[in-house]
């Protein structure tokens, strides 16, 4: 066996090193001159060790004038055309089909896999999709409730219960958890977030009926080990101190404090006070509450046997799952704002300036949200869109500018934001503000509103072709009550946007007379020069007011 190894080996590596000095005849001349004056000395050096113990006097080794290598020669076209190789001749004619770019086609049809739909007797709304192209089956369970849900003297507690979801059942401990995990080739988690909370998992098809029992599991029989509260507390804790020196994280965190006010949604973060003061009976009596069927809805997509997998859903989430009390929160309104300000957050010694403007933004079930999404891609929504042109390829001020609209169950938000350089926050600042008035006011051309749509089109189709995309799309039309064929008609209503609904949209989205104004930078630098555009508060990196006035919109 051995035998036959070696000259396989040996063949192996003659082959890999000819491939290696094949590209040109230069190369290997060169690489053939650098191994020979890379060898002599060590021949030269073994040679006198060998006559030293023969006591024989070596002969001296002459080393060999070097090869100077030779630049290669470039062919004449008609060499090439002689060798088969196809290369035009100069001055030869372009072809004209080489002048126009290819065109882009509308976007296919979609047509949505048959989904199948039916409700629990205690209350779970199931949806299955089958999809036998591979061998593998996603599962996500959501729930009506998220952190805009919690106790406000408990920030943290949602985004808490869901991290530690899966550290512990009744039954298991995390790290049996996660072995089961990957014994059937998945992946189990949960997370929260300001409308919804999820769990999601994904195994081997073969492994669906474990993957089912295991988040059943994780879901109705968590146990919160103390441990795992503690250790995920001073992480927490931990996390908080770093995001403090993060310019970015600063000024999300006074944006949304000025744009929401006492509104949930403006809670970026938990405090040290609020994470300590969770308990484990904390995280237990919210689990309970908020963890039940009637909450929640469930998406299967996968290769499964329908009949099967409605089988395992009824013993793992049926009976033994009971119905409870489904509590709402009144939401507070969000502040108006009068005129145009800006709220500075000092950091001392910065070199950036982090910039964000904006204002409230829509509902997701807002009928204008296609015309705002298609503006958005326009404005600021990839580095062929305006912002970036303009604030990073013109003038040089940043990597990257950008706008993002954030639409959830309650009023989101919309915003445009850079990092720059501390010398050009004011410059940059003014081109943000011209072209916010720009999108409002001009028209958008048709090679600016076709690219975006095409692209909105497009990328969305493609994200339906995996089981966690149609899998999310599924969930986001069931958390925003979204009208059934929403996925078969997103592209038609995208490419139904023209260029009149782009400019009313803006008009209707971006208040530029009244835009809060966040920056995150050093106050000495910077300051002077804000005040030339609006009223400057300064903050310091914990959120507390310098001056002695606080403004009446933040809390």
């Amino acid at each position: 066996m051995n035998q036959m190894k070696n000259p396989i080996k040996k063949l192996s590596s003659t082959l890999l090193t000819s491939l290696l000095l094949a590209p040109t005849l230069a190369t290997a001349v060169n690489m053939a001159s650098i191994a020979g004056l890379a060898t002599q000395p060590a021949l030269a050096a073994t040679a006198k060790k060998s006559a030293a113990k023969s006591g024989k006097t070596a002969a001296p080794v002459k080393a060999k004038a070097p090869v100077k290598a030779k630049a290669p020669a470039i062919p004449a076209p008609g060499d090439l055309a002689s060798s088969g190789l196809a290369v035009p001749a100069p001055n030869m004619p372009v072809e004209p089909w080489r002048k126009n770019k290819p065109a882009v086609p509308a976007p296919r049809p979609f047509q949505l896999p048959k989904v199948s739909t039916y409700t629990m007797d205690n209350g779970l709304v199931v949806e299955t999709v089958e999809d036998h192209r591979f061998p593998f089956v996603t599962l996500y369970l959501g729930f009506h409730s998220g952190t805009s849900q919690e106790p406000q003297d408990m920030i943290g507690l949602s985004s808490m219960t869901s991290d530690l979801l899966t550290e512990g059942t009744k039954t298991k401990t995390s790290k049996q958890i996660a072995e089961a995990v990957d014994f059937i080739g998945g992946a189990l988690g949960a997370s929260s977030d300001f409308d919804y909370t999820l769990v999601s998992g994904s195994a081997l098809s073969d492994y669906g009926d474990r993957l089912v029992s295991l988040m059943s599991d994780v879901v109705l029989n968590p146990s919160f080990p103390q441990e795992e509260l503690d250790l995920n507390k001073t992480n927490l804790i931990q996390e908080l101190t770093m995001k403090r020196s993060d310019p970015n994280f600063l000024v999300q965190e006074r944006f949304s404090k000025v744009v929401f006010g006492s509104h949930p949604y403006s809670v970026v973060a938990p405090n040290e006070t609020s994470i300590n003061r969770i308990s484990q009976k904390d995280l237990i009596d919210y689990h309970a509450k908020t963890y039940i069927p009637n909450n929640a809805f469930m998406i299967i997509v996968g290769d499964f046997n329908p009949d099967k997998m409605k089988d395992l859903i009824s013993k793992n989430f049926g009976s033994q799952w009971k119905q409870g009390k489904v509590e709402t929160a009144t939401m507070p309104a969000t502040p108006n704002q009068d005129g145009r300000k800006i709220y500075l957050v000092d950091r001392p010694g910065s070199v950036q300036t982090a910039i964000k403007v904006g204002n409230i933004g829509i509902q997701r079930k807002d009928p204008n949200y296609f015309p705002l999404l298609v503006m958005n891609q326009i404005l600021g929504g990839a580095a062929n869109a305006r912002l970036f042109l303009n604030i990073r390829e013109a003038k040089g001020y940043t990597y990257g500018a950008y706008s993002r609209m954030s639409a959830r169950k309650e009023k989101g938000s919309f915003s445009a934001e850079a990092s720059v350089r501390t010398d050009v926050t004011a410059p940059s600042l003014q081109e943000f503000l011209y072209e916010l008035e720009r999108i409002r006011n001009v028209k958008v051309t048709d090679a600016e509103i076709t690219s975006a749509k095409n692209y909105l089109a497009g990328s969305f189709q493609l994200g339906l072709e995996t089981q966690g995309g149609l899998a999310q799309r599924l969930l986001e039309a069931k958390l925003y009550n979204l009208p059934d064929n929403y996925l078969e008609t997103y592209a038609d209503k995208v490419m139904a946007v023209s260029v009149d609904d782009v400019r009313a949209s803006a008009r209707n989205l971006i208040d530029t007379k009244n835009l809060v104004i966040t920056a995150v930078g050093d106050a000495k630098k910077i300051k002077q020069d804000l005040e030339l555009f609006a009223p400057v508060s300064v903050y310091d990196t914990q959120g507390k007011l310098a001056g002695e006035e606080k403004p009446k919109s933040v809390n």
